[in-house]
């Protein structure tokens, strides 16, 4: 069914002035409940914010602090551990304690992060340069070359914010070295690789512990806090 069209022409002037007063009304409605909504959403928000914010706060503080101490109480047992093994055994990112019994187990450690110190620009470039030079002698050689090419490019797309590589594209890239099976290519892949400094990120504790909820059933309560 065809929905009816309103001629507007066909209205005396009485009745365009009153159509016309109509939609002013409704406009000014529609306005108004727009600004009324705006003022009650920003209301929502300044009570979301008032009644939530202060108790994240002190969580977090307290999650600090919990986490500092964790680390600390552990100090006496790593001096022991390197000791005993050797400073070179620690140099590892995380330490788990476990239970004898097997009833709990808590792990302290970094979530590593990686920077790059400027040279593997070289890397990327030798990289380019190599892909560029690539020709195949048919079409079928041809495509295999634009996808393998393509695909290191996005690999080497640098971080919009940080403006670095991303390690973990770099991890994957360097596992196509058998594709191209080229002494350039692993030159290339060797100088953005040892770019690579190894740092400490947010500190972190884990763990789990096995609780008894009576009628033979037990449950394994895990936990994760990072700061």
């Amino acid at each position: 069914m065809e929905t009816p069209t309103f001629d507007i022409s066909k209205l005396t002037p009485a009745e365009k002035k009153a159509a016309m007063s109509q939609l002013a009304k409704e406009a000014k409605a529609e306005k108004d409940k727009r600004k009324g909504d705006v003022a009650t959403l920003k209301e929502l928000g300044t009570e979301f914010l008032t009644q939530n914010i202060e108790a994240l706060v002190f969580r977090q503080v307290d999650m600090e602090k919990m986490i500092a101490k964790v680390f600390k109480d552990l100090s006496n047992y790593l001096e022991l551990k390197a000791n005993i093994y050797g400073l070179d055994r620690l140099d590892q990112d995380s330490h788990t304690v476990t239970h004898p019994d097997g009833s709990c187990s808590i792990t302290i450690g970094y979530n590593p992060g990686v920077v790059f110190d400027g040279t593997e620009t070289a890397g990327v470039q030798k990289i380019m340069d190599y892909l560029t030079g690539l020709t195949g002698n048919d079409d079928e050689e041809n495509e295999n070359t634009i996808k393998l090419s393509k695909a290191v490019k996005f690999f080497l797309k640098p971080n919009l914010k940080t403006g670095m590589l991303n390690p973990g594209r770099i991890v994957q890239l360097n596992q196509m070295r058998s594709d191209f099976n080229s002494p350039e290519f692993d030159d290339a892949m060797d100088i953005i690789v040892d770019a690579q400094n190894k740092t400490k990120g947010s500190a972190y504790v884990s763990g789990w512990k096995l609780i008894d909820l009576g009628d033979n059933r037990i449950k394994k309560v895990e936990f994760r806090f990072t700061v």
